[in-house]
């Protein structure tokens, strides 16, 4: 094993450099560092605190649709208008959702996006 710092040729049960003080990380046996699993657990935190906002976003649907029947139901108007409108606010807003989701995920991950998986996804 190598000294990632200086390159100096480091015993097996060693902590630390000899040459350079380099704090070495500890190895796995598919020869994987401890900073790249740390790393790997920070990207699946993030992940799974992205899905938690991105499913509280549904929320407010909650209360949305309701007011949007409700404001197109009126005594002239046909049940079928509010069913429409509310229809369509639904659809516009999980399309809204998930574009914030994607454009989150590139800007936050580095990853592209993938647009007919990520729109075939319900969460």
């Amino acid at each position: 094993m190598y000294c990632e710092n200086c390159g100096n040729k480091i015993e097996e049960n060693h902590k630390f450099c000899t040459k350079c003080g380099q704090s070495i990380d500890s190895v796995n046996v598919n020869g994987i560092s401890s900073k790249q699993i740390h790393s790997t657990v920070d990207e699946k935190w993030w992940h799974r605190l992205l899905k938690v906002i991105y499913i509280i976003g549904y929320l407010p649907l909650l209360l949305i649709i309701p007011l949007v029947w409700n404001e197109n139901s009126c005594s002239y108007c046909s049940d079928g208008d509010s069913f429409w409108y509310s229809l369509l606010t639904l659809v516009i807003y999980i399309t809204i959702i998930r574009l914030i989701k994607i454009a989150v995920l590139y800007a936050s991950m580095g990853r592209r996006p993938v647009w007919k998986s990520e729109f075939k996804k319900l969460f």
